[in-house]
């Protein structure tokens, strides 16, 4: 779905922490990790899957990176490839800037040639250490609210924890780790256990694009993914590294 936009609440940190503050950490790619006490809490990216579900993600690239005026924030400038494309790519701006008690963050993307894609999507990763067991609770347009254990342990063949179109999601609720996704319109939502593919995290996807046959995306299209990231404590921005 083009023009996918989603409020989140996080309480989450990054690489270097203080006791009293969370610790936005931006990666030369414009990937974000959030953390607090040494302890990582949830990391976000733009990512793609090529046909046959062959991944990618702005994670393994260098953006160029510029402040905002006032020094409000960052704006990288990059592309990353997507498989089986012949060389296609998905150019993205993404601007983060720096609020009282978070971050509001928007990409704007742009596919380079004619491409297939099974998925375009925005993803929050929560580690398995910290989340396991908690429950989400997912808030409907038309429906009554949702709670959703996630699993303890993994059952294998088994990855996908809720979906639907949600319009907010509370995920542990009440305690230091609460993170609360409240959506501007009802959008499509994935929850998964990324267990079953031997990665520790547990996903909360929110999909610009999903086509299992793979869909055929012009070159010149574009998606635009509109986010306002909020904590439970003070964050401090850090630098991206080199």
């Amino acid at each position: 779905m083009a023009g996918a936009a989603a409020t989140v609440l996080l309480a989450t940190s990054g690489l270097s922490w203080s006791e009293d503050s969370l610790n936005v950490q931006l990666h030369p790619s414009g990937m974000v990790e959030v953390g607090r006490e040494k302890v990582s809490l949830a990391i976000i990216d733009l990512n793609a899957h090529g046909v046959g579900w062959e991944y990618a993600s702005q994670k393994d690239t260098k953006a160029k990176v510029t402040d905002l005026p006032g020094k409000k924030g960052k704006l990288f400038s990059g592309s990353f490839e997507i498989p089986k494309s012949e060389g296609g790519a998905i150019q993205y701006t993404e601007t983060v800037r720096t609020l009282s008690e978070g971050l509001e963050i928007e990409y704007d993307l742009t596919m380079t040639k004619t491409m297939k894609l099974n998925g375009l999507q925005l993803s929050i990763s929560l580690p398995e250490a910290q989340y396991a067991g908690k429950e989400i609770m997912i808030s409907q347009l038309r429906n009554d609210p949702e709670l959703v254990g996630i699993p303890k342990e993994h059952t294998e063949g088994r990855s996908q924890i809720w979906t639907g179109a949600g319009s907010r999601i509370e995920l542990a609720k009440g305690t230091d780790d609460a993170v609360t996704i409240e959506l501007r319109a009802p959008t499509d939502v994935l929850v998964q256990d990324l267990r079953q593919w031997e990665s520790p995290f547990f996903e909360i996807r929110f999909p610009a694009l999903t086509d299992y046959s793979g869909r055929e995306i012009s070159a010149g299209a574009r998606f635009h993914i509109d986010l306002i990231v909020t904590f439970a404590a003070p964050v401090r921005l850090s630098k991206p590294q080199p």
